[in-house]
């Protein structure tokens, strides 16, 4: 089978604008380290295998590819190597022996290195794709394995894999880097490939695509290119034409597969927060941080932020909120769904939801009620091994070390339960805490729910109501006026009434009434340590008798 050559150059320029820096360097450093045996995770295998063409042809080394259907294929000449067998196709041990022997040809005899020397050749890679599916408690490929890592030869083994996997015999033998998702440079030429194919029978669709080219790259920004290209061409089958929504649409559905992370829509705007001032002016002071001219200037982006409080405060939609207000899409992290069952799952599944996250920056990871998760860690060692502290550990460095625009928002309902290493400075800008609405804030949120279910409050005495909910959350509030609403509808749908109101409020009790020491515990604690989220009241609402405000001649 004829290759097609490719010059040096090109595969020198095509490699530059591949993957990141920062991996390309971690790969070269161990290749350059003589590493005998390293571990690559990835999310598109065809990607990576043109990643290794274009790195052994611009660098100057061998390299032999491995699967169990076409066996070793040398990627120089696309052809099987002569000795490979159906034995080394279907046996993954075998292929092992057949590395070790020719490393050791290179260990034992000096005088072999110089000739591939003196040929240009670097170094020879061998990678085994998809190898991670055999990794288990083999002795006969554990004892391989420690073989090859204990080489000292110019051959180079590379197991992939989607996620990390490894067993405790050789767990410590082998660095482990991640290939990271295609950079702007890669999906821009993904990108012109679909419209390439469609221009024939899309008049205008290359001149569009330039028009619309930075919006479409953000589009699908944290997908594979497979991924990225398929939401491409299903627009301009299902549209003929560009349809960013559409994009969207698939970008999330594919999010979704993960498991891990859940795609939200921009669907709360910040005024339908009623109250916390505090907590919506610092957000919207920060709204302009994650500008060009804010990091010309020499400000840092917000990092996260942390709102403790107990159920139905509001935490939750000031999540959304945020959102809306800085128009970055909204990705939630369950983190309960991170621990896996096998060893290293959950590790690799808080890497790959940091990594999606990362890709798809500037965005909001929203973490809600995050001391059920991580409350476990104290006793992690005997519960679980160990793995809820090494997820943590995970998430705690990333969240110190993070240099990308995801601003982390994270909620909790329990103090009590949170570690103090989450607490620390430098996790967080700024930690709030989100108290029970006070008169004024309770009239806000009043107004904000009559206006979103199109009641009109000219019946209703509010200030009555204000009064009648002290202690009440905003969630409680709502109910109250849900409920009243049903009394309504079931006297021949007429308006609800203030009466209908209190009557609501009064057939529950308020999470305060049921645990008002909780309350003033929480509230003791956050005084010392958060930021008041809710302002002051300044203001007193006056209790009127009737269902309408009384009229005062004041003149």
């Amino acid at each position: 089978m004829a290759v097609k050559e490719i010059s040096i150059e090109v595969s020198q320029k095509t490699l530059d604008e591949m993957c990141t820096e920062e991996f390309k360097n971690e790969f070269t450093n161990i290749l350059r380290s003589r590493y005998p045996l390293f571990y690559i995770t990835h999310n598109e295998e065809k990607r990576l295998v043109q990643f290794m063409d274009h790195y052994r042809r611009a660098k100057g080394y061998e390299c032999y590819c491995w699967d169990t259907l076409n066996g070793l294929v040398n990627l120089a000449s696309d052809e099987q190597e002569g000795g490979t067998t159906d034995d080394l196709k279907n046996n993954p041990i075998a292929v092992l022996d057949h590395i070790i022997s020719q490393a050791q040809s290179y260990e034992k005899k000096r005088t072999n290195v110089k000739d591939k020397k003196g040929e240009g050749v670097n170094g020879i890679i061998f990678v085994l794709l998809d190898y991670f599916r055999f990794i288990d408690e083999n002795p006969d490929l554990e004892r391989r394995l420690k073989a090859i890592a204990g080489l000292n030869s110019i051959v180079s083994v590379i197991i992939t894999g989607t996620y990390y996997k490894s067993t405790d015999v050789i767990e410590n033998l082998m660095p482990v880097i991640e290939f990271p998702l295609p950079n702007r440079k890669e999906i821009k030429y993904a990108l012109y490939d679909v419209v390439r194919g469609a221009k024939k029978k899309m008049p205008g669709i290359m001149d569009k695509t330039k028009e619309m080219e930075e919006e479409l790259i953000n589009a699908v920004n944290g997908l594979s290119l497979s991924e990225a290209q398929t939401a491409f061409s299903k627009s301009l089958v299902a549209y003929r034409e560009w349809n960013i929504a559409y994009i969207l649409k698939e970008k999330r559905q594919i999010i979704r597969k993960s498991g891990n992370l859940e795609f939200f829509d921009n669907i709360v705007p910040m005024e339908d927060i009623g109250g916390l001032k505090n907590l919506v002016g610092w957000i919207k002071d920060r709204k302009q941080c994650f500008s060009q001219e804010a990091a010309d200037y020499g400000l840092k982006k917000p990092r996260g932020l942390l709102t403790i409080g107990l159920p139905g405060c509001g935490k939750s939609l000031v999540c959304k909120a945020i959102s809306s207000e800085w128009q970055m899409p909204l990705l939630r992290l369950d983190f309960g769904k991170l621990f896996g069952s096998l060893v290293g799952d959950s590790e690799r599944n808080a890497r790959e939801a940091i990594k999606k996250a990362e890709a798809i920056a500037p965005c909001i990871l929203w973490i809600d009620e995050i001391e059920k998760a991580i409350s476990g860690n104290q006793s992690s060692g005997r519960t679980d091994g160990g793995t809820t502290s090494r997820v943590l550990s995970t998430f705690l460095t990333w969240m110190q070390e993070k240099t990308s625009s995801v601003f982390v928002v994270a909620t909790a309902n329990d103090h009590q339960a949170i570690p103090p290493e989450f607490l620390r400075a430098g996790r967080f800008d700024e930690i709030f805490f989100v108290d029970l609405p006070n008169e004024e804030e309770r009239k806000e949120i009043f107004e904000v729910l009559l206006r979103k279910r199109n009641i009109t409050s000219k019946n209703l005495n509010i200030d009555r109501l204000v009064l009648e909910c002290e202690n009440y959350s905003g969630a409680e509030i709502e109910k109250g006026i849900d409920n009243a609403m049903l009394i309504g509808f079931k006297d021949n749908a007429r308006a609800i009434k203030t009466k209908d109101v209190v009557k609501s409020l009064k057939e529950f009790k308020s999470l305060y009434e049921m645990r008002s020491e909780d309350f003033q515990e929480l509230s003791e604690w956050a005084d010392a340590r958060c930021r008041k989220a809710n302002k002051e009241s300044v203001k007193k609402v006056n209790l009127g008798q009737d269902d309408s405000p009384r009229e005062l001649d004041l003149s």
